[in-house]
This record gives C-alpha cells, structure tokens and sequence, in this order.
C-alpha cells in the first residue's frame, strides 16, 4: 500500500537480502571443473569441481583492484574474495537487484578503504539504501534492461539487428540519392 501511494520506498540492502562471505580456497586444494570461481575480478578467476552457491545471486567484490564490481550469477558458482547477496524474493527480483546494485556500482567503488589492498566493508554495503519498487514494475524493468543488454552486449542479438538497421538506412538513401526526376 505504501508503494502505492508513495511510489519508490529505500530499505537497507540488509532487510531484503541475505548476504555471505565467500570462502577462502586454493587453486591446489580443489580438482578441476566447469564451476567458475568468483575471486573478485571481472571474470572467474579459474574453474572447480565445487560450488558455494547455486541459483541466482548478486556478487560484489570485496578487495582488491575490482573491489566493488558488481556480477550477477545464475549457475553453480564458488565465491571466494567476495558477498553473496540472495534477494529476499517476496520483496526483490534478483536480477531487479542486480541492476539496482550494478547502477551503484561507483558508489560501492568509492567505499574502499586501505592502502595495499583496498577493501570493502560488507557492513557497510548493507547499511546502503535501495529502491524498493513493486514485484510487477520490476519485473517491467529488467525486461527491457535484459533486452536492451542483449541488443549491446550479445553479439548475436545485437549485430543483426544493427545490420538490419544500416542496410535500411543505406537502401533509403541510396533511393533518394538515385532518384533523378526527369525535366520535362
């Protein structure tokens, strides 16, 4: 009812997410597999025989250079130099979540703190405010954040329909720039 009335309310990440600390693991204590481990870079780091965490989740890197980087993740995953953050799902859409959190991704960026290996305070992130929006309107928002994603990042989504768009373009032109009127 509020929602309605008021529109967006901001909530502690920490009321609508369950969040854990990734573990500390070593490339030699674990045998080789198609599970990504998420060490807090952009990409995995390398791949195990093991998980962590299965299904959706939000993942923030806590130190280092990437400190901050926000990844969404909906397979198997190890978590090593991060948090895992699961969306309380009467409240949140994961991925609702995610992009809620990838658009503050500047803001966790400025959090670190440290001279070596810069880091993050995981209390601190949950101290930080997020839009809480109804289940129905996120639900419109990633859809057409998902789309719009595909048509920039996915290749084969994107460039045919970039394709599409500049043989139309050049047949226009090329109609109007060939299009001699005969002088009677």
């Amino acid at each position: 009812m509020i929602q309605y009335v008021f529109g967006a309310i901001y909530l502690e990440l920490g009321s609508v997410v369950k969040v854990f600390r990734g573990e500390y693991i070593t490339k030699k204590d674990t045998a080789s597999g198609d599970i990504p481990v998420i060490l807090g870079g952009q990409e995995p780091a390398y791949y195990i025989d093991k998980s962590n965490h299965k299904g959706e989740v939000v993942v923030v890197a806590r130190s280092g250079a990437s400190a901050g980087f926000v990844s969404y993740w909906n397979q198997p995953i190890f978590i090593t130099d991060g948090f895992g953050y699961d969306a309380d799902e009467n409240t949140l859409i994961p991925k609702y979540l995610y992009y809620v959190m990838k658009n503050m991704e500047k803001q966790f960026n400025d959090m670190k703190r440290g001279a070596g290996v810069p880091h993050i305070s995981g209390a601190t992130l949950l101290e930080t405010k997020i839009p809480i929006i109804s289940l129905s309107e996120q639900e419109r928002i990633v859809a057409i954040l998902d789309r719009f994603e595909a048509l920039c990042n996915d290749i084969s989504e994107g460039l045919p329909a970039e394709i599409e768009a500049r043989q139309k373009q050049y047949e226009y032109y090329r109609d109007k720039l060939l299009n001699f009127k005969e002088k009677i």
